[in-house]
């Protein structure tokens, strides 16, 4: 049978502690005036605490006559004299200290590495002094968030901004760098409820330009644009699916800036191209059972009129995406390609590859009775929130008897012999060596010309946030 009799072995060395006998450690604490020294004994600091253990090892330390000497000017005389009586004794009264003692606590426990009592300061910090926690979160916050091993705090904090930011943003003097911080650290969640916050704490900065946006001019929307972009979260943005972005992001464009939106747009539109996730278009509903949804016809359609710039936005797409063909429902067979396609000009071929979430495609602006050759045909690929391109000159597309729809200089090849398999040769790849893919399904497009009036005309609507 085991006794775990560890209250006298405590006092014990509280009195070793207090008495400083045998102590072969001096520890200078502080700086200037307010520098203190304290007797140690350098077996219990290196058996208790890492930062000791590193620090009293090889050239880290001095010696005078039979004496270790270190010193640490981050800790304070009072808050040190707290964490070495822990290290002795294993007991610490936190009931006693207030929240700036606790925070001195906390970060002289994280720096001498003691993870038991930076533990049990979170813990009491959390349950105990929450009020004096959520009117200091500007003074701290930076702190709590680049200190990897304060995970307590940090959860506590995201949370409570996540389920309801008012919690915290009207109980101190709320500023844009707060939110930058937790932003930059990938603390923060964009959802409905933190857009609303943030964008209607960009109104309250302007109370001149009243409640009725529709009555805003265009300099009122400058002031409103400006101020709202100081605390926009784009890492967070960046993580978002495809659908929580279309539904938060999309209708605020006119006030958001257009450089970091249009890179989120690009980033979106690739990550989803990329995903296997179904996208369901409330834009366009043609795109709700095909191989290709909305976020694929977008870059597409901006690659067919060359917008490398400033792409289009879903709602702005010019075109119909016109289903004359598809190899589930018609077959795949060569001959029924060209039967249905030879003459159709403008046309955009996609194959859906076996096991994968690969797409393969290429697009001809004209017909396939002969070899074409044109810079405005081009061959693509989206994986893996990878969407790349690539334009064609020399045989732009290519008829071959007995195949389906070849592109460039065997850079895609259809149906080789009969088979349901394409030849794809990588856009990167300066060999001429080809791989091979086994076809799910395809599906042969022609694009019409269709004029859509953009769904951002009415800059009244956009404060407006409705899940689909």
């Amino acid at each position: 049978m085991s006794f775990h009799l560890l209250t006298k072995l405590s006092r014990d060395l509280v009195q070793l502690f207090d008495t400083s006998a045998f102590y072969d450690v001096i520890i200078r604490v502080g700086q200037e005036d307010k520098l203190k020294e304290f007797p140690a004994h350098s077996l219990i600091l290196r058996a208790r605490s890492p930062w000791f253990k590193e620090n009293l090892s090889g050239n880290k330390v001095k010696t005078t006559y039979d004496k270790f000497i270190l010193s640490n000017s981050n800790i304070s005389p009072p808050t040190f004299e707290i964490i070495l009586k822990y290290i002795y004794s294993g007991k610490v009264d936190l009931l006693n200290c207030n929240g700036n003692q606790s925070f001195d606590l906390l970060f002289a426990a994280e720096e001498l590495k003691l993870s038991e009592l930076l533990e049990h300061i979170q813990e009491n910090l959390i349950h105990q002094q929450t009020d004096w926690m959520d009117q200091n979160f500007t003074k701290y916050h930076e702190k709590i968030y680049n200190h990897d091993s304060l995970q307590k705090l940090k959860i506590y904090y995201t949370s409570k901004i996540l389920h309801n930011p008012l919690s915290i943003f009207e109980s101190i003097n709320f500023s844009p760098n707060i939110l930058n911080s937790l932003d930059k650290c990938g603390y923060i969640k964009l959802n409905e409820t933190l857009w609303g916050f943030i964008i209607n704490w960009a109104r309250f900065q302007l109370p001149k330009l009243g409640n009725q946006v529709s009555s805003w001019n265009k300099k009122d929307w400058h002031e409103f644009k400006y101020t709202l972009s100081q605390c926009i979260p784009w890492n967070s943005i960046m993580s978002m699916n495809w659908n929580e972005f279309h539904d938060l992001l999309i209708p605020c464009e006119p006030f958001l800036p257009i450089e970091n939106f249009d890179l989120a747009l690009r980033h979106q539109l690739k990550k989803a191209c990329g995903s296997s996730t179904v996208i369901n278009s409330p834009i366009s509903t043609q795109f709700n059972n095909t191989i290709l949804n909305i976020c694929h016809a977008t870059l597409l359609t901006s690659w067919i009129d060359r917008k490398d710039d400033v792409i289009y936005r879903p709602a702005e797409i010019p075109y119909e995406f016109r289903l004359i063909l598809r190899g589930r429902r018609d077959g795949f067979s060569s001959d029924l390609f060209h039967q249905r396609c030879e003459k159709i000009q403008r046309t955009l071929v996609v194959f859906k590859i076996n096991n994968s979430t690969a797409i393969f495609g290429g697009y001809n602006p004209l017909d396939w009775k002969f070899d074409r050759t044109t810079n405005d045909s081009f061959v693509f690929n989206f994986d893996n929130e990878k969407a790349d391109f690539n334009r064609l000159d020399r045989f732009a597309i290519h008829k071959k008897s007995g195949y389906g729809p070849c592109f460039g200089n065997d850079d895609l090849t259809a149906f080789p012999d009969g088979k349901r398999s394409i030849y794809w040769k990588s856009i990167y790849n300066n060999s001429n060596n080809l791989e091979m893919f086994q076809v799910v399904d395809y599906e042969v497009y022609q694009i019409v010309d269709n004029p859509r009036k953009s769904n951002f005309n009415s800059t009244s609507q956009v404060l407006s946030h409705k899940k689909r």
